[in-house]
């Protein structure tokens, strides 16, 4: 089949310069446009294009978005310090450039505690640190360790009162503070007890065990 095809155009293109031989310039070089048939036009099975893989079959994928958390801060001092009875989630009421200053990550609870009023019906969120804003004014700018009432139930606040006065050693301490549907902060106070020595070194013990056995099964695992 090449060989008639290749036959076919050589065959043409004598045609057409035996036309150029007897015609003027302008004529031949129409000759040669309208030639039929050339070698370059003959499709050939070494150039075949090459497939394209589709696209849900490419390797590297997409890449997976990184889940931003929720949570601001954490109290780890309380957790080392106390012992948890009880937990609460709570809001607290704040103003625009706290707000702002807490976006910004400068809120510490680490030194904060909870004052259950003595009215019974509302509790203060105490000593806990929120540092200015940069772009607001002084004029329009909070104090930084200002006392800021806590949003729960009356219930809720005398419950915590009683638990506060009846029973000696017990403190309300934050514990983590975090965002709720994205613009409001939220915070998870704690009804403490205080440990002594013995505690904390019970706890220290727990947490080197678990951390042994942990390194065990992972030494396990890898060999």
């Amino acid at each position: 089949m090449r060989l008639i095809i290749r036959s076919l155009a050589a065959t043409s293109f004598a045609a057409s310069v035996i036309f150029c031989l007897g015609s003027s310039k302008s004529s031949c070089a129409h000759a040669a446009f309208l030639s039929p048939i050339t070698h370059s036009a003959i499709p050939s099975s070494s150039k075949r294009p090459s497939p394209v893989a589709p696209l849900h079959l490419k390797k590297g994928g997409s890449k997976k978005k990184k889940v931003k958390s929720n949570i601001i801060t954490v109290n780890k001092l309380a957790f080392r310090s106390y012992e948890v009875l009880e937990k609460l989630e709570v809001g607290v009421s704040l103003v625009g450039t706290e707000v702002k200053s807490i976006r910004d990550g400068k809120m510490n609870i680490r030194d904060g505690f909870v004052k259950a009023n003595k009215n019974g019906r509302s509790c203060t969120l105490m000593n806990v640190h929120i540092g200015k804003h940069n772009t607001a004014g002084e004029f329009f700018n909070h104090e930084e360790r200002r006392p800021r009432p806590l949003l729960l139930h009356k219930q809720e606040a005398r419950r915590l009162l009683q638990k506060t006065d009846r029973t000696p050693g017990m403190t309300i301490v934050p514990l983590r503070a975090y965002w709720s549907d994205g613009n409001k902060v939220k915070f998870e106070i704690g009804l403490c007890r205080g440990k002594n020595v013995r505690d904390k070194r019970q706890d220290i013990m727990a947490r080197e065990s678990k951390r042994e056995e942990s390194r065990m099964i992972k030494n396990f695992n890898v060999s």
